[in-house]
C-alpha cells in the first residue's frame, strides 16, 4: 500500500488539471474548490499549488451535489468524504484479494 505522501506526487500517467480548468469543468467558484480542498474534503495532486486530477474532479462534483441537494455542513461533508476514502481502500484491497 502507498504512504499518504504518495498520493501528492503527480503520477505522469493522469491528466492534472489546475483551478482554473476545474473552475471551468466543475462550474464551481475558485472560493468553493479552495475551500473544500482547505478543509481536506478533495486531495490535491501536487505540493506546491492545488491541482486536480479527474478523480478529484468526481469528489469536487459529489460534494457540491451532498452541500446544495441536502444541506450538508463542512463536517457533514467531511464524514461523507471519510468514508468514500474507505471505500475506495476497502475495494482496492477487495481486488487485491481477488487477484491472489
Amino acid at each position: 500500500m502507498s504512504a499518504p505522501e504518495d498520493n501528492l506526487v503527480p503520477d505522469s500517467t493522469r491528466t492534472v488539471y489546475s483551478i482554473e480548468m476545474v473552475e471551468q469543468i466543475t462550474h464551481l467558484s475558485r472560493e468553493r474548490i479552495l475551500l473544500y480542498f482547505q478543509h481536506g474534503l478533495v486531495e490535491p495532486v501536487a505540493k506546491d499549488e492545488p491541482a486536480f486530477d479527474e478523480q478529484a474532479i468526481h469528489q469536487l462534483r459529489r460534494l457540491d451535489h451532498l452541500r446544495s441537494e441536502y444541506e450538508m455542513n463542512q463536517e457533514g461533508l467531511r464524514m461523507v468524504a471519510n468514508l468514500l476514502r474507505e471505500v475506495e481502500r476497502l475495494r482496492e484491497e477487495v481486488r487485491f484479494l481477488r487477484e491472489r
